[in-house]
């Protein structure tokens, strides 16, 4: 189920699904939406992983935010999303744009990345 969070001057829609294990936080690329995840999630959710979907500022359901949409807007707004959610690290996926908005955060906030997977980088 879609939910909002507003933190920083962002207001991002994301979906959770908690299970076991690290999370997976999973980030869409350019002009999609977390849709994007919409056959993978119920397998991750099947095998009881802990899943978060999200829409990137100016995506989706989620706000234009601050009108930034650099890679490092885009990671601290992320990183605001695990704060929210007290997820203290996460395996980031991304696909497309999604792939340098995950790179992005692994190197802004390395403490936060418990993994990292490109696809379509």
């Amino acid at each position: 189920m879609p939910a909002t969070m507003k933190g920083g001057g962002q207001e991002l829609a994301y979906e959770e699904h908690p299970g076991e294990g690290p999370a997976f936080l999973l980030v869409h690329g350019v002009a999609s939406d977390r849709g994007t995840w919409d056959r993978l999630v119920p397998l991750m959710v099947a095998s009881g992983r802990h899943v978060v979907t999200v829409d990137l500022p100016g995506h989706g359901e989620s706000g234009e935010g601050r009108g930034d949409y650099s890679l490092g807007a885009f990671a601290s707004a992320l990183r605001d999303l695990l704060d929210d959610r007290d997820i203290s690290r996460a395996i980031l996926v991304g696909h497309s744009l999604g792939g340098g908005v995950a790179l992005q955060l692994a190197y802004q906030f390395p403490e936060r990345c418990a993994g990292l997977v490109l696809v379509a980088g």
